[in-house]
């Protein structure tokens, strides 16, 4: 009997091959042998509860059934989910194998190749499909990982670029397999599912399906069990460094993702940076599923209880009055429910332009500024905000430096800059221009 493939977002087309034609389906990957995935159809966003259902689904179709799982290689790319911020759409397979997902997730990088070539000698299930399809794949990502430490943490390379990054390859997740190939171009969709077909056979070909007899094992071999002892050793050992890589590069991810206030826009992108970047200067900030207003971030101090309401805005050009005009509607609705509000319009104007171009000092309007006054609202730019996230990561420990930052967010009217410590002759903060 053929395996049963289910796939989302691959245009593939056979007889064992059915396509999920949405995310939240009730359709179960599980149900399936395999399951065949273009990770850039999750950019749209997903529901939360929905993800948490996949990424279980996942876990038992590989790690329980043996299965396959085939996910085209695309550049890094993130999805919004119903409970607020982004994530990484790999994250849908952390389950299938933590530690090695979160190496792929940390060694993925943008990179089209016109030159690459597959590895010999043929090994894996995902040779012979790239070598079917040829020259009708192209590249679009590689994965940053040198072929002595891939090896080490079983990562089979099947093709490289000509700088010899990997472009497709595999790695065992207990009894079953998670596998990436280039991007499929003018492939026919019977073409592409007779590949995929073949390659899902090819796995439950090998031993993943044979039985072996009961009196087998039974049967010694000389020298078979030498290397036992130094196996689980270095078995260990690569746990062990999996999961310190794994933690390291998460937090290099979430550190560099600090960049993103230097030119990021929009709900999917700035606003958790900015959130983020709040947190990190002490600041209570609720996620927007946690109030019911709908400002872009709600900050507290919880030292002395002073509030803010903020909206968050970026453009290729001066920050303008508009978002001020809704920030003084949000203000004036939560004063009217008896709660004081600070206003903080924070702007990434200019979001373009180099950081020593001349735009980013004036990355408001004159009009916004004086209306900005005239509400006594702070407007907070980003890369301020940048600068001083960035001074208290290199002080993690420094409360008062965090204290004074937070103190002239607050107490700003007009544009804040972030001055240090030193500038101001002992404290972290700085008024209006």
């Amino acid at each position: 009997m053929g395996r049963r493939i289910l796939s989302f977002g691959v245009a593939a087309t056979h007889a064992r091959i059915t396509a999920l034609s949405a995310f939240g389906d009730v359709v179960s990957i599980s149900d399936f042998d395999a399951f065949a995935l273009d990770p850039h159809v999750l950019r749209a966003g997903v529901n939360h509860e929905v993800l948490s259902r996949r990424q279980a689904e996942i876990r038992d179709l590989v790690q329980r059934k043996g299965g396959l799982l085939l996910c085209i290689l695309r550049p890094p790319c993130q999805m919004q989910t119903t409970m607020g911020g982004v994530q990484d759409v790999l994250n849908l397979l952390d389950m299938a194998n933590p530690q090695i997902v979160a190496i792929v997730k940390s060694g993925l990088r943008m990179g089209t190749a016109t030159k690459w070539g597959l590895v010999g000698p043929r090994k894996g299930v995902t040779f012979g499909c790239v070598q079917s399809l040829g020259n009708r794949l192209r590249p679009e990502a590689f994965l940053e990982l040198e072929r002595g430490f891939s090896e080490g943490v079983g990562v089979l390379t099947v093709a490289e670029n000509s700088a010899g990054w990997p472009v497709s390859f595999e790695f065992a997740c207990g009894p079953g397999r998670l596998c990436f190939v280039p991007v499929p171009v003018d492939v026919k969709d019977s073409q592409l599912g007779a590949a995929v077909a073949r390659m899902v056979e090819e796995h439950f070909g090998g031993s993943v399906e044979v039985e072996l007899p009961e009196w087998v094992s039974g049967v010694s071999v000389p020298g078979a069990e030498a290397n036992d002892a130094r196996i689980a050793e270095l078995e260990k050992q690569r746990e062990e460094v999996a999961v310190e890589l794994a933690r390291l590069s998460e937090e290099k991810s979430r550190l560099l993702n600090f960049r993103v206030l230097l030119f990021g826009y929009g709900k999917s992108l700035l606003e958790p940076a900015v959130r983020q970047s709040l947190r990190e200067l002490g600041f209570k900030v609720l996620e927007p599923e946690e109030y019911d207003g709908e400002w872009d971030v709600d900050l507290t101090d919880e030292g002395t209880g002073a509030s803010a309401v903020g909206e968050v805005e970026g453009s290729e050009g001066a920050i303008n009055v508009d978002k001020l005009r809704q920030l003084l509607e949000y203000v004036e609705a939560e004063e009217n429910a008896g709660r004081k509000r600070k206003g903080i319009l924070v702007g990434n104007g200019y979001r373009l332009k180099g950081l020593g171009d001349a735009e980013r000092k004036e990355q408001f309007t004159e009009a916004a500024i004086r209306r900005a006054r005239g509400f006594e609202y702070c407007l907070l730019p980003t890369s301020e905000l940048f600068a001083a996230v960035s001074a208290v990561l290199k002080s993690p420990n420094d409360n008062g430096l965090k204290k004074h930052i937070r103190d002239s967010i607050l107490s700003t009217v007009g544009p804040w800059k972030f001055t240090t410590l030193a500038e101001t002759g002992g404290t972290a903060s700085a008024g209006a221009d």
